[in-house]
């Protein structure tokens, strides 16, 4: 004898979100995906530039510029922390002392 599908009274029969694509990652390996279930690639809507970072607009000494600031700006926050680590140790050792 087959069982009856349980019929909630709030139950309308629509679907909210299909949920039957996905599944359950694997325990030992999350960043893999599952072989088992795969369902081939949906095909992607025709992008507008397929590289757009190639033409940025930018000239060869701004984009050298840009690249200046950001290792200055690293370099200078990683100082800042090879200062302080330095500073923690000297107060650290005058205490033990």
């Amino acid at each position: 004898m087959a069982r009856k599908p349980k019929k909630y009274e709030d139950d309308d029969g629509r679907v909210i979100a299909d949920m039957s694509g996905l599944s359950r990652p694997t325990l030992f390996r999350p960043g893999r995906p599952d072989s088992r279930e795969s369902r081939p690639p949906e095909p992607m809507e025709q992008e507008r530039e397929e590289r757009p970072w190639e033409d940025t607009g930018m000239s060869r000494e701004d984009r050298r510029a840009y690249i200046w600031a950001a290792m200055k700006a690293a370099l200078s926050m990683a100082a800042i922390y090879i200062v302080a680590f330095g500073l923690l140790i000297a107060l650290m050792i005058w205490l033990w002392n």
